[in-house]
């Protein structure tokens, strides 16, 4: 056989020999899965054999729809995509990221890598980052920090900071700036007083509109005061510089650390300023000991694998098209958007490595804290026409010592994942109805009303504390649960090319807002930007 064909033949049986679990799964999808009652009737251990616990986080898989076959696939269709590999790539810095020929080395900001040439850039800024964090302790003359930030420079520093205050006290008040809109800054910078506030200014490019917006703001509001109270944390020490940002006070990270995954580097210094450096090197040693968990625990333990596979069935085979995410944990409030952008951003990708159109990728993230989201959309998740995998998260340590208050967060969200498991039969209902004495007639009105379909999946991860090394942890099983599914899908999680295109397009509008340009748009978009510049004239 020519060696054209013959290459030929053996890139089609790889590729069917690659699709022997996913073409598995999705008979099995098709056939039908038992309801999660049934599971859990037919199997006495169930719960016992679908919880894993790994770094202070325990995960009970047991309310998904997943059976025994079922994760057989998946475990096949893990190493069929080469995980162990593709892991292996991941922490020994390799450029994964092909589009941009970049590392992905977050996890060496937490030292988990093996480059010693890496290891010392993390190191001499970490040095430099508390040595700073100290002094300004130490000076005692600075009473608030306002942090400047967008996407991944402000949504992982604000998690943090709600994070940190169930077991840290501040030493200065935290505020953040993180939008175009002039009520963000304003907000940020009322009542402070400019001689004793710190101005900490977040941008990978320092030219990101948002953020540069409104560090001319705060460089304004600070006036004498901007040379000693302004720090930039940026991959562009020039910009910073002719920005007006002293040299002592900028801080590097590297264009090895995309946006959404640098929390762990000088971004969170903002961190290190209000609860001090040693909380911060906390959450980096939790973060590692989940890094050491993926690398180390083989497949079928893997709390980040399992996580993975779990969304991967719920999306490409049962054809949920969302998740969402509700921590019972008022501290963990902002989880739901930090993981909008980590999950989306990193997998919202239509094609594959090979330019080729992928198959359904990232459901769309959304949440919000209970137990307030139960009296907003918990009525959709119950009983609405469309279902909703969702993680519960809740935290077993009461930090706020309030024990009455915690047993009631715990028992709804205990409650919840139930109810939407089991639901509520209509003979169960009319048997409830028939209870209260009620007629025939207003039992067959109000029974439907009452009924609830259950079998609705979700996953409940509990935190032993809410601790920062837990909280590391907890954000480091995320960012591999996102590794793992772009792997499966063949995708780039480390590029944003889908937030480049509005970005220009913004910056043309700006300049015909302005009355410097006119070009042409479609009629919508022409008459849209007419009414804005004529009420501006008028």
């Amino acid at each position: 056989m020519p060696l054209k064909k013959q290459n030929k033949v053996n890139y089609l049986a790889r590729i069917i020999a690659a699709m022997k679990n996913w073409i598995k799964l999705k008979k099995i999808a098709d056939a039908g899965l038992p309801s999660l009652d049934e599971m859990f009737a037919r199997d006495t251990h169930r719960a016992e054999r679908m919880r894993y616990q790994a770094c202070g986080i325990y995960a009970d898989f047991s309310k998904q729809r997943i059976s025994p076959d079922v994760t057989q696939a998946l475990l096949g269709l893990v190493q069929e995509k080469k995980i162990s590999e593709k892991r292996a790539s991941l922490f020994a810095g390799e450029p994964i990221n092909f589009t941009e020929n970049r590392a992905v080395l977050h996890p060496a900001l937490r030292g988990s890598s093996k480059d010693k040439t890496i290891n010392k850039l993390v190191s001499d800024m970490q040095m430099r980052t508390r040595n700073f964090a100290e002094s300004i302790m130490k000076q005692g003359k600075y009473t608030s920090v306002v942090h400047i930030g967008i996407g991944g420079s402000d949504l992982g520093p604000r998690l943090l900071a709600d994070g940190f205050a169930a077991c840290g006290k501040p030493e200065l008040a935290l505020r953040f700036a993180n939008n175009v809109d002039a009520a963000s800054i304003n907000d940020a910078l009322l009542d402070l007083d400019p001689a004793t506030t710190l101005v900490v200014i977040v941008s990978k490019t320092f030219s990101t509109q948002e953020t540069r917006m409104n560090g001319e703001a705060a460089r304004d509001w600070l006036g004498q005061y901007a040379n000693a109270n302004m720090i930039a944390i940026t991959a562009n020490r020039d910009g910073a510089k002719n920005f007006g940002v002293s040299s002592s006070q900028i801080f590097d990270f590297w264009d090895w650390v995309g946006g959404r995954f640098s929390l762990w580097s000088a971004v969170g210094l903002s961190l290190q300023l209000t609860y001090g450096p040693d909380i911060f090197d906390a959450l980096l040693s939790g973060a590692a000991s989940m890094d050491a968990h993926f690398q180390n625990t083989s497949l079928e333990n893997n709390l980040p694998i399992m996580l993975a596979l779990t969304d991967i069935w719920n999306t490409n085979f049962l054809n949920y098209k969302s998740r969402a995410v509700v921590p019972y944990a008022r501290r963990l409030r902002k989880l739901p958007n930090f993981l909008q952008q980590l999950e989306m951003e990193s997998n919202g990708k239509g094609v594959m490595r090979n330019g080729q159109p992928a198959p359904d990728t990232c459901p769309i993230v959304w949440g919000d804290e209970g137990t307030n989201a139960q009296h907003a959309f918990f009525q959709q998740l119950h009983q609405g026409t469309s279902s909703t995998p969702i993680d519960f998260i809740a935290v077993l340590t009461d930090h706020e010592n309030r024990p009455d208050h915690h047993l009631a967060l715990l028992s709804n969200c205990f409650a919840q994942s139930e109810a939407l498991m089991h639901g509520k039969s209509e003979a169960d209902v009319r048997a409830d109805l028939l209870n209260e004495n009620m007629s025939a007639g207003i039992i067959d009105k109000l029974a439907p009303h009452k009924t609830f379909p259950g079998n609705r999946p979700s996953t409940t991860i509990l935190l032993e504390r809410l601790d920062a090394q837990t909280l590391g942890a907890l954000i480091a099983l995320y960012e591999h649960k996102v590794f793992v599914q772009s792997v499966i899908w063949d995708i780039n999680a480390f590029d944003q090319w889908g937030v480049e295109l509005g970005k220009e397009m913004a910056g043309t509008i700006l300049s015909e807002l302005q009355g410097k340009t006119n070009n042409p748009h479609d009629t919508s978009t022409s008459a849209l930007i007419a009414l804005a510049r004529n009420h501006k004239a008028s």
